[in-house]
């Protein structure tokens, strides 16, 4: 008897073994493949598709081995099933491509992207007559100040960020975003650093896809920066109408742009601006800027006085204007009025004057071109 289960116990663990073992043989995936292609490393002289093996996660650069996947085109997204080789811990090491299961081609008006390439690895090359190839195989063409850019950049061995757009499999160079050497890359074009900001003491419309007010700033390292709309919120952070603020934060910078900005700290010199006038832009549009009720027009979920200076009515009247076509843009001055000892701790925000409005297409020319302290983000 016992022999008999000594027998039993041994092929059980054979057949353990066994399943163990097959657990890492190759595997059918549903692979997601974003619509262009990166630099596979900092170093690397090759592209490498952006992929997810998860609909809801975030496109990834794919280092692994890939085979098969040369019919697909920059420009479309695709859904696929592929077999995953794995070692001899279970992890995918290769794929290669087996079907497509769908097809998405993204509209090359919307679909900017931004690739950074080390001049200095050479995946990035002179081409002649304006022509660039990237990886011996992608090539675009550039005009007068961007192949300046680019030629600089190769010569110097620097880094440069270049924006494309995609269509069928071809590339169009959008713009030469950032070009650095490699050790000030990271503040200068893409990274995460201490800045210091000036807060203005008013807010204006963000510019975005919806009507809302964003904060001004500039950086108060150089002080002949301009103010700048800064369009989203600075986490930890609420400023007062009629205070300006210097803040110390960090500030995450993608293609030389801003991305988020954290607050670290609040210095000393806060100054009151309150009864000090400014102008800022309000516009029409789905939930923007409506006709006035009892004395106050009402933006972003703030109420703006308009009748202390009798401009309700003109500012009614901009608002009709507004048609289908085109959202109604409006440079209004205003202040911001000292709370009284009985008022409350809310600022009351006045309107002053309306002192130009125009429809979307002329607002830029019209309006915004007479004015050196009216700071916009045009609407994409």
């Amino acid at each position: 008897m016992n022999k008999v289960l000594v027998l039993l116990s041994c092929l059980s663990l054979s057949a353990c073994d066994l399943d163990l073992g097959s657990s890492y043989d190759p595997t059918t995936r549903t692979m997601y493949v974003d619509y262009y292609q990166e630099p596979c490393t900092d170093s690397a002289t090759s592209l490498c598709f952006r992929t997810s093996l998860n609909s809801d996660d975030a496109y990834a650069v794919n280092t692994k081995g890939m085979s098969g996947f040369e019919a697909l085109k920059w420009g479309s997204r695709y859904t696929v099933q592929v077999e995953a080789e794995r070692d001899d811990n279970g992890k995918d090491t290769h794929y290669t491509l087996e079907s497509i299961d769908s097809t998405e081609v993204i509209d090359a008006s919307t679909n900017e992207f931004v690739l950074t390439f080390n001049m200095a690895s050479g995946i990035l090359q002179d081409n002649q007559n304006s022509e660039w190839i990237i990886a011996a195989k992608k090539t675009f063409t550039c005009t007068d100040a961007d192949c300046t850019a680019l030629t600089n950049a190769a010569r110097d061995t620097n880094k440069i960020q270049l924006s494309f757009s995609t269509e069928n499999d071809e590339l169009t160079l959008l713009a030469v975003k950032c070009q650095s050497s490699d050790s000030n890359f990271s503040s200068v074009c893409e990274g995460v650093n201490d800045a210091v900001f000036d807060i203005a003491h008013y807010q204006t419309d963000c510019g975005l896809a919806v009507p809302r007010l964003c904060l001004v700033y500039k950086e108060e390292a150089d002080a002949s920066t301009d103010w700048n709309v800064l369009p989203f919120s600075i986490t930890g952070f609420t400023a007062q109408w009629g205070l300006q603020y210097e803040l110390d934060l960090t500030v995450k910078i993608q293609a030389k742009s801003l991305k988020s900005v954290e607050f670290i700290k609040e210095n000393d010199a806060v100054k009151d601006r309150t009864n000090e006038s400014f102008k800022m832009i309000m516009r029409t549009g789905v939930g923007g800027l409506e006709k006035s009720e009892g004395d106050v027009i009402r933006y972003d979920g703030l109420d703006f006085n308009c009748a202390r200076f009798n401009q309700c009515n003109d500012i009614d009247d901009a608002v009709a204007s507004a048609d289908s076509s085109y959202e109604q843009f409006l440079i209004l001055q205003a202040l911001v009025e000292s709370p009284g000892e009985n008022a409350g701790d809310s600022p009351v925000i006045i309107i002053e004057d309306l002192l130009c409005d125009a429809g979307s297409n002329e607002f830029a020319l019209d309006c915004v071109s007479d004015y050196d302290d009216v700071y916009w983000v045009e609407v994409k």
